[in-house]
């Protein structure tokens, strides 16, 4: 039987591992791998609309103050924004950049299970067809546009689409693991150059929450001096002080983690992607108390992360 790792295959992971714990101990463990990596593309995506969300902040307050000085004619209620720092298309792309680590991590697991089938479902068949395609149709577009890095990440997602398939055919998780660590570490390292690019644009459109309170003195003793109403005075105090403290809330929150460094909002998650390779080293490296301290440390920061990032995304 032909088939990949068929049972020879499985007896050959039991081989492997013996020395250093049971096999139900590594099972257990790279299932801990990809649930946390999955828990890491939620933080991703969280992160990306948590960008998302402070641009179309910026932009409201920004158009707001300018209606209230007659420097434009109209402004918007409802919140709708032109995307400037992230567009639907940048979007896609690193979801698609997620979905290769993601599905690496599925395979993994595919792997270490007792099972004699060790084929993904369809639908991750398809996603492994789709990246390939991608890779192979010029359609990975990076903020960074060198075209050195773009080779890199369609070559890493064609590798791992072909793990996915059993197009690659390895002995054992140990043996996946050494092989696709540099695919790994590519898309990763993409990965968070583009989240960096988006983590400084978001910086910026913080900063200028900070400047409201200036504007809205201003504006608050412009309507004192013109109206002269107390009671109108008193409300517009109240709700600017309301105002600041809900504004305060998403610079607060961008660095809101320990040591996450001042002006790096995307730390966090890069901190999460990061701790995925590492996991995958500790596979490569057959030592499943290794393996299991790597998950645990991957979910702690992918789920830490991903609160994060929704609350910013919520802080409206």
């Amino acid at each position: 039987m032909n088939r990949f790792c068929s049972f020879l295959g499985s007896v050959l992971i039991l081989m492997a591992f013996s020395a250093c714990a049971p096999i139900s101990q590594i099972q257990s463990s790279v299932s801990q791998f990809d649930q946390a990596t999955h828990t890491a593309a939620n933080t991703e995506t969280a992160f990306l609309d948590a960008v998302m969300t402070v641009d179309c902040e910026a932009q409201f307050y920004e158009e707001a103050y300018k209606y209230a000085l007659k420097q434009q004619d109209n402004f918007n209620l409802k919140g709708y924004c032109t995307q400037n720092v992230l567009t639907s298309e940048q979007n896609a792309t690193r979801k698609s950049m997620m979905d290769a680590i993601v599905l690496y991590a599925d395979k993994m697991q595919a792997l270490a299970t007792s099972d004699d089938n060790k084929q993904l479902d369809t639908n991750s068949q398809t996603l492994a067809q789709n990246l390939i395609s991608l890779a192979t149709n010029s359609g990975i577009k990076l903020q960074n546009s060198d075209s050195a890095i773009v080779k890199v990440v369609e070559t890493a997602f064609i590798t791992i689409a072909n793990l996915a398939l059993d197009q690659i055919k390895c002995k054992n998780i140990r043996e996946a693991a050494l092989k696709m660590q540099p695919q790994l570490v590519n898309v990763v390292e993409a990965l968070k150059n583009e989240n960096w690019a988006f983590g400084q644009a978001m910086g910026k459109q913080t900063g200028k929450f900070g400047e409201m309170e200036l504007q809205l003195k201003a504006l608050i003793a412009k309507s004192h001096k013109e109206n002269n109403d107390p009671a109108e005075t008193f409300f517009n105090v109240v709700n600017g002080r309301n105002l600041l403290l809900s504004l305060n809330q998403v610079p607060k929150q961008s660095f809101g983690l320990p040591g996450t460094a001042p002006g790096d909002p995307a730390k966090p998650v890069n901190d999460a992607l990061d701790a995925i390779v590492n996991c995958n080293k500790a596979i490569a490296e057959t030592k499943s108390g290794g393996i299991n301290a790597a998950a645990n440390d991957l979910y702690k920061r992918a789920t830490a992360a991903l609160d994060l990032y929704k609350s910013i995304a919520s802080a409206k």
